[in-house]
């Protein structure tokens, strides 16, 4: 039995105490399918024109900005967590029951700040009803060239995408997880599914299985990180 899952998998060991499962050893690590970079959107009335704006009017109005998100412990949530803790700044966070919510207030200006999805936001960043300050990869999205990273913009190291990775019980036979693996690498390049992922706004995943699996280690340790500081 395979499993397709994406970042909360490697959030929740840091969110629960208790979870009935060890995620580094009860699972093997095949291949990050695909990632999906997030974007920081603000309402067209917020001063902030840019990430170190942003940067800058945080520090000097500590505690009076909010950004929203889909919900506590979420991939967008956390964004906004390690955007604190690099930038060293008090930002107040507002969690919604699910990213439609959030957006709502957001495009109505009830908040001033968000990190979302570029699918999910992109037709209001083209319009205008939102200003894009930056995605949240640490290469620019495709769908959105003109938009900096975040990395670029002055955050040095912020990374933050939405992933989903492929994963088969724990202790597999090397062999056969090696073969798994590069068989779902061999699709990942196919043309065919980097054309069918380029038009959702997803990059397939290019990592071999240890490649993913050291990244999976990392993310552990990155998310533990970011719940600790933030309190989540």
């Amino acid at each position: 039995t395979l499993m397709l899952t994406a970042t909360h998998h490697v959030i929740n060991p840091g969110l629960y105490k208790n979870l009935r499962y060890d995620t580094r050893t009860d699972f093997t690590p095949l291949a990050q399918i695909a990632a999906v970079p997030n974007v920081l959107v603000v309402h067209p009335s917020f001063a902030p024109k840019s990430v170190k704006d942003l940067v800058a009017y945080a520090k000097t109005h500590p505690g009076t900005v909010n950004f929203g998100s889909a919900g506590n412990g979420g991939a967008n949530h956390l964004s906004g967590e390690l955007f604190k803790s690099l930038a060293g700044v008090n930002m107040v966070h507002v969690p919604y029951k699910g990213a439609a919510p959030a957006l709502n207030d957001l495009l109505g200006g009830q908040i001033p700040m968000m990190f979302d999805s570029v699918p999910g936001v992109i037709q209001h960043i083209q319009s205008g009803r939102l200003r894009a300050l930056g995605v949240t990869s640490l290469k620019r999205s495709p769908a959105l060239p003109d938009v900096p990273t975040i990395d670029e913009a002055g955050l040095k190291g912020f990374e933050a995408t939405a992933w989903f990775g492929l994963y088969a019980p724990g202790r597999m036979a090397p062999q056969l997880r090696d073969r798994i693996a590069g068989d779902v690498l061999q699709v990942l390049q196919s043309p065919a599914i980097r054309s069918q992922f380029a038009a959702l706004g997803a990059d397939p995943g290019t990592m071999t299985q240890a490649q993913f699996a050291t990244f999976v280690d990392a993310e552990l340790i990155k998310w533990g990180k970011v719940i600790d500081e933030a309190k989540v």
